[in-house]
């Protein structure tokens, strides 16, 4: 890539393309100002040769948007397809404590980074009637934002501003429902309050609730020293499943899904898998490692594996 204030822009070219590249893509002004960052009425007076003032800097923009599709379009030729969704061991055992959290009842699942809960959880809802996935963050920890998010995921857009007519609404509508279904992701972040709201939901209108996060969710709900405040849902949770790292079997599902069967690789992906990160991790790698590969134009090995975790590894993949 180069930069335009280094070299030559010639105006008229970066114009003529402007007009060639909006009226073989049928983008409008406006679409085209989110991608270039020069309002849309400024690039149609430059277009149409109307602009009162020098072009230079317009043009460097859209020698700039050039490119940027340019190196876009470099990486999509480079770019590995991933797999859809695999189901792993533990991924069925998922599967199957949502099943059973469908039925009307509170499951939670405390695992490690990387081990599949999200996407089975999102596989999960995509399959089933009646099932709202909610990932929950620091910003959506408190109850009023909980039950925004909750109305948001039943297909209320604008939900009403006080906690009480949230609550009642998610009641009412779920009490009309067939086994319905609210999958909590990141559960490790919800308040008391929040955690307390969720367990009466489940007491008056027999929803099904399942927790899903990291070993804290564990920690906070069944641990040895848990509050006072969480007995009465621990005493509710009818099916838990706490892993830290996936299971042999889950790595070589995961090897069946890329299609590796190299014995060195496959070794070298099990030792991975055990780090943290897990799956995710793996993931990660084998997406590098095959790119590694296909700018070599060679086939993969576990040099290109070792290569794209040695890169990987100074960063933390496992969040």
């Amino acid at each position: 890539m180069n930069d335009p204030k280094k070299q030559q822009i010639d105006v008229e070219q970066q114009r003529n393309w402007l007009n060639q590249h909006k009226e073989e893509t049928g983008l409008s002004w406006k679409q085209l100002e989110a991608r270039i960052g020069r309002s849309g009425s400024t690039l149609s007076l430059f277009a149409h040769n109307k602009y009162g003032a020098p072009g230079e800097l317009i043009a460097e923009e859209v020698f700039v948007y050039r490119q940027t599709l340019a190196a876009k379009a470099a990486a999509a030729s480079k770019a590995v397809e991933l797999p859809d969704y695999y189901p792993t061991a533990t991924s069925l055992q998922l599967i199957s404590l949502l099943t059973w959290a469908k039925r009307g009842r509170i499951t939670m699942a405390a695992m490690g980074p990387g081990m599949s809960k999200s996407i089975t959880a999102k596989h999960f809802e995509s399959c089933n009637s009646n099932v709202y996935l909610v990932t929950i963050s620091p910003a959506t920890s408190g109850i009023r934002a909980m039950l925004r998010a909750v109305l948001y995921a039943m297909g209320v857009a604008s939900p009403p501003g006080d906690i009480q007519s949230m609550s009642m609404q998610i009641k009412d509508r779920a009490s009309k429902l067939q086994d319905p279904l609210l999958i909590l992701d990141e559960a490790q972040h919800l308040t008391v309050q929040s955690i307390e709201e969720v367990r009466h939901w489940h007491d008056t209108t027999g929803m099904g609730i399942a927790l899903l996060g990291n070993e804290q969710v564990q920690q906070k709900i069944d641990g040895g020293s848990r509050a006072a405040a969480f007995a009465q849902l621990f005493s509710r949770v009818a099916q838990s499943i706490v892993r830290s790292r996936p299971l042999p079997d889950d790595v070589d599902v995961l090897l069946d899904a890329w299609g590796i069967m190299d014995p060195a690789i496959a070794r070298e992906i099990h030792r991975i898998a055990q780090l943290p990160g897990a799956l995710r991790g793996v993931t990660f790698t084998l997406e590098l490692a095959k790119m590694l590969a296909i700018s070599e134009h060679a086939e993969l090995n576990v040099k290109h594996v070792q290569d794209a975790w040695a890169q990987l590894s100074r960063r933390t993949v496992g969040t």
